[in-house]
Formats: structure tokens, C-alpha cells, sequence
């Protein structure tokens, strides 16, 4: 059975969160604050979307960390800060997140190279996988607020 991890879920969760308030990025040369966490420079606190969604703040700042550092989000220190998305929204696979935050969707034995199947289901888990990556890759960022 496929199933998303917390840290999956919590990072899908954080990516449409900050889409929602600033879907295009558009605002990010303004300045000031809103209330709610976030601010007209595109900047949303990791504390108002952890709180919104009843989610460890120093969890949602990890995964808010390794999207950084693959890209995806941006940051900015101070009371102005938060982070904000690197991309616009409809170039950020969903396939790309879940690699980053889970690594391989979908593990076992017969994913392994030289691998012989003794159950004889290896073929179809790999069409599964491959159409799973193939959905995936087609779905944005901006799917999860459409």
C-alpha cells in the first residue's frame, strides 16, 4: 500500500499553504505586514502555518529547511521574513517534493536492480510505479489549489 509519510504530508501541506496566500508570487517587491503569519513581500512564518494546521513548528521548520535547500522555498530573516516559494507554483513537481522529503515512492525487492521475482507481481509493481511517477510528474504545486 502506498502511503505518504508525515513529513510528505506536513511538506505538501506547507508548499500549498504559502501558494495560497501568494499563488504567483506576485507581491513579493512589496512590503508589510498582514495579519495571519504572513506579508505583501510573499513571506509567510513557518509559525502561522504550523499553529493553522496544528503541526509541530520545529517539524514543519525541518522539512520548510530541506525544501530550501533543494530550491524550492526561499527565506528571508526578520520581522518581515518567513519563506515564500523559489518557483512559481505551476513549475513545482509534485513528484520532484515527494523525491526530496521521502526519497523513492515506492520500495522492495523487486525495485532492486537484478532482482528475480519470485511472486510474480514484480512486472506490475513496476508499471504501478512508473505510472505513479508518470502522475506525479504532471501534478504542480498549483494543482493543490486549483
Amino acid at each position: 500500500m502506498f502511503r505518504l509519510s508525515q513529513k510528505a504530508d506536513y511538506g505538501l501541506i506547507l508548499l500549498s499553504s504559502i501558494a495560497r496566500i501568494h499563488p504567483q508570487g506576485e507581491a513579493k517587491a512589496m512590503s508589510g505586514l498582514h495579519p495571519g503569519g504572513e506579508n505583501q513581500a510573499g513571506y509567510v512564518s513557518i509559525s502561522s502555518i504550523a499553529s493553522k494546521h496544528k503541526i509541530s513548528t520545529k517539524f514543519l521548520s525541518q522539512i520548510a529547511q530541506e525544501l530550501k535547500r533543494a530550491g524550492i522555498l526561499e527565506s528571508k530573516e526578520g520581522i518581515t521574513g518567513g519563506y515564500t516559494l523559489a518557483q512559481d507554483p505551476s513549475s513545482i513537481k509534485l513528484l520532484d517534493v515527494l523525491k526530496i522529503l521521502e526519497g523513492e515512492l515506492l520500495e522492495g525487492k523487486c525495485f532492486e536492480e537484478g532482482h528475480e521475482c519470485t511472486c510474480g507481481a514484480g512486472e506490475m509493481w513496476q508499471q504501478m510505479k512508473k505510472q505513479m511517477e508518470a502522475t506525479l510528474g504532471k501534478k504542480t504545486v498549483a494543482d493543490l489549489v486549483a
